[in-house]
């Protein structure tokens, strides 16, 4: 607030009219009670620029191009999800030693039809010329050259586990 104050000569007519501004260096106390105010409406007005009104009536915050996170991500351990896991960790387990069980039975099966294979091809490559091959034994040759592959990846499939 300005105040106007008149300087007067000896005549009493005002010399000069110019305005007073009021000296805060003599109020110590309303210079900081204004650096105070300013300094507190700095950051509201920041977190008000930040938050909004959902339809419902909540209150949303805006956070100016960070992604939201995925609350699935990061869950809070707690007894249930804990018992959950678990549940899950043996019945995964016992899946996995069911498929290992039939895995190694067909491992068998299939090494056991391969050595049957085997010998009977020999015997019957013994009997014939050694020069060539007659097309069942080449058909006895190529299926226990699928049998051996298949036996080969179901125990590199074994390692790997």
């Amino acid at each position: 607030m300005r105040t106007w104050d008149f300087h007067y000569d000896a005549s009493n007519q005002p010399e000069v009219f110019r305005p007073r501004t009021p000296n805060l260096k003599s109020r110590p106390w309303a210079r900081n009670l204004a650096c105070l105010a300013v300094l507190l409406a700095i950051p509201f007005t920041a977190g008000i620029s930040q938050t909004g009104m959902s339809p419902s009536g909540n209150v949303t915050h805006d956070y100016s191009g960070i992604p939201p996170m995925n609350l699935t991500s990061n869950p809070v351990p707690d007894a249930n999800r804990f018992l959950e896991s678990s549940m899950q960790m043996k019945e995964n387990r016992k899946l996995q030693d069911t498929l290992n069980l039939q895995r190694h039975k067909d491992m068998a099966s299939e090494t056991q039809a391969l050595v049957i294979l085997a010998i009977q091809l020999k015997a019957e490559t013994g009997q014939n010329s050694k020069d060539k091959l007659s097309v069942a034994e080449l058909r006895k040759a190529e299926l226990i050259e699928k049998l051996a592959k298949s036996v080969r990846n179901k125990m590199t499939a074994w390692d790997e586990k």
